[in-house]
């Protein structure tokens, strides 16, 4: 965990508007679950209006246009969300690897004759793609955090006693 500041850093460096672009998209799509299910409740409640009094909503057709554009949006900003995290990848791998040649030509000669400060060095400018993971991996919590948020407070909205239930139930988990 002390090292999460150290790569958040160098892939803010890699490339500052490819980390914005994605933190955009996993925003976005962690949102989204929440827009899908206010627009699916608009669409039960016309469809319920209907069975009461025979009258449907007049923008209900709109309503479900909105649904299946959110449908679409969803997928789309998957699809871009990926394109970012794989575009990150690419540029943080090169931004470590070009910082550890930079570092190694500062070297003198002696220091490459240490066999197990070549090993060192060549184990760094490998594990410059394993710290992409982490970096995934976090982009990942935050949207998972974002939509827990989300939910929950759209779920204490509405029955603040289920969201207690709902904690309840995990806790033992």
């Amino acid at each position: 965990m002390r090292n999460v500041p150290v790569v958040l850093g160098l892939a803010w460096e890699s490339g500052p508007g490819v980390v914005t672009a994605g933190v955009i998209c996993r925003i976005a799509g962690a949102l989204l679950p929440v827009m899908m299910l206010a627009v699916a409740k608009l669409i039960l409640d016309a469809v319920q209006l209907r069975s009461t009094t025979g009258e449907l909503r007049p923008d209900f057709w709109w309503l479900v246009a909105l649904e299946c554009v959110l449908a679409v949006f969803g997928g789309v900003i998957g699809r871009t969300g990926g394109f970012f995290d794989s575009l990150l990848s690419d540029r943080f791998t090169r931004h470590v690897s070009v910082r550890v040649m930079a570092h190694a030509s500062r070297l003198d000669l002696s220091t490459y004759e240490d066999p197990a400060f070549h090993d060192t060095l060549e184990r760094a400018r490998v594990q410059a793609t394993d710290r992409v993971s982490m970096v995934h991996a976090l982009g990942s919590l935050l949207q998972q955090a974002v939509t827990v948020i989300t939910l929950s407070a759209s779920i204490a909205y509405f029955s603040p006693w289920l969201l207690a239930l709902l904690v309840l139930a995990v806790v033992p988990a």
